[in-house]
């Protein structure tokens, strides 16, 4: 790499005292740059008559790059920096001049002079990029002119008084400089009639019929958009500033009644909390059902009829389980199916395991999955069902058994998928029971959906397939 000195000698026609003054300026150029967050050069007068060249520079440290590749003796042409010809041609410095950088960006230059006994040997440029500044600035221009048209639309006079602004649905006011209303629309005219129960006039304070306004009228902002309550209506109010020649000269505000939004809100909420009252009652119910059965069970029972009793509790407490997954998140009446099992296969193997099998069981669950209740009453059932029966017959005469749980939502093909496997050496051959009767018809009747369980070589595996196009049931990823 050359160093400051080697472009100045094969570059330049400078003097060694010249070259020497360079050379300890382009030893500091780094700090400059890192203390300034900008590009800083060295520009010379090379041999060739009205040339320039770059014969040091430096880059900030962790800004993005100005120049892609080092201008190091590359020339300088008048016409993209002509303040660095400037400079270096009368010795006046140039600040905050914009040009158009080698790479075609647009730069903010400072430029000073660089001289020796009162002779200019060169120019120190510090440069930042100010693209997105002036774009900015293009952006609040174009606003402006924007503004400017608006204003003039609305500023119609009384002598046509039916114009383009009465066709708006949103109420307008154009206010003056002082937050007086100089122009209101018909619709304007109705809603402080309405809403205030006066009469709207030109020339009357904005801020007297709409007091909790005015905090958006002073706040600075170009644009404001917020809701507001008055006297019982509810309005999203924009407000937007005039400008005339970059003087701002008045506010521009539309008003839209969301009243009926809001109403239509309230109903929505107040149906919601009416909904999970309804799950905590049917919950609490299911669990009062469970509690008598329980209690009977402590009580006595004749030997055959204990494993029914199981059964019947087993299967309440899993309906009972759909709603305590609804009351625990955000839903009003979706059920994440994923947590649903989870909570059931781990209820099942807690109260069914014998002290003759060490029962195990695995969720491979990598969706969130969110269903309707009234699927999710009938996915409780039948995941009850399928592990209620890995539970009792797959596991005879073993001292240990896995179960593992398999959720999937093929959404091409709008298919979900629930799979039992285990991997028991239990019954070859399966008994019609009321279990797998329950299964089977909720599964034809409820789900229109199939059934089907048989032996593979891990053990015995159960499969529930069913249709389900409903929108948003899914999320990727999903680690609950």
């Amino acid at each position: 790499m050359q160093t400051t000195r080697d472009i100045c000698n094969t570059y330049t026609s400078l003097k060694e005292i010249d070259i020497f003054k360079v050379e300890q300026l382009a030893n500091h150029l780094q700090d400059i740059a890192n203390l300034n967050h900008a590009f800083v050069f060295i520009d010379c007068p090379s041999t060739e008559p009205d040339h320039y060249i770059v014969v040091a520079e430096a880059r900030p440290k962790y800004d993005d790059a100005l120049y892609q590749t080092s201008v190091l003796t590359q020339n300088v042409y008048k016409k993209f920096e002509p303040a660095v010809f400037k400079t270096i041609e009368t010795g006046i410095p140039v600040y905050q001049h914009r040009a158009v950088s080698q790479e075609g960006k647009v730069v903010e230059q400072n430029v000073t002079p660089i001289s020796v006994n009162e002779s200019i040997v060169g120019a120190l440029i510090m440069e930042k990029d100010v693209s997105d500044t002036v774009l900015e600035e293009d952006k609040l221009k174009a606003l402006t002119e924007a503004t400017d048209t608006l204003s003039r639309i609305v500023s119609q006079s009384n002598e046509s008084r039916i114009g383009f602004p009465d066709m708006i649905e949103e109420s307008i006011f154009n206010i003056d400089y002082d937050l007086n209303i100089r122009y209101y629309n018909l619709t304007a005219d109705e809603l402080v009639k309405n809403a205030l129960e006066v009469n709207c006039k030109t020339g009357i304070s904005f801020i007297e019929l709409f007091p909790c306004i005015e905090n958006m009228l002073t706040d600075g902002q170009i644009i404001t958009i917020e809701e507001r309550e008055i006297n019982g209506y509810y309005f999203r109010v924009k407000c937007i500033r005039l400008f005339e020649h970059n003087v701002v000269t008045g506010h521009l505000i539309l008003m839209q009644d969301i009243t009926d939004l809001k109403q239509k809100e309230k109903e929505v909420i107040s149906k919601s909390v009416a909904i999970r009252e309804v799950h905590h009652r049917v919950k609490n119910n299911l669990q009062t059902v469970a509690s008598l059965l329980r209690l009977q069970m402590r009580r006595g029972l004749p030997e055959e009829s204990k494993g029914h009793f199981q059964e019947s509790l087993n299967r309440i407490l899993s309906i009972a389980s759909v709603y305590e997954v609804i009351l625990d998140e955000s839903h009003t009446d979706k059920v994440n199916i994923g947590k649903l099992i989870k909570k059931i296969g781990n209820m099942l193997i807690y109260n069914e395991t014998s002290e003759t099998c060490d029962i195990h069981i695995s969720y491979h669950i990598n969706q969130k999955i969110l269903l309707p209740s009234n699927i999710a009453v009938s996915l409780a059932l039948i995941a009850n069902e399928l592990i209620s029966n890995c539970v009792k017959h797959a596991f005879n005469h073993q001292s240990e058994g896995n179960i593992e749980m398999k959720l999937i939502y093929e959404s091409y093909k709008n298919e979900m998928i629930l799979v039992v496997q285990d991997d028991g050496k239990g019954e070859q051959k399966y008994k019609e029971s009321f279990g797998l009767n329950i299964i089977n018809t909720i599964a034809e009747n409820d789900l229109e959906g199939s059934f089907k369980i048989e032996r593979n070589r891990i053990g015995t595996i159960g499969q529930i397939n069913f249709q389900y196009k409903g929108s948003n049931c899914y999320e990727e990823n999903y680690g609950g």
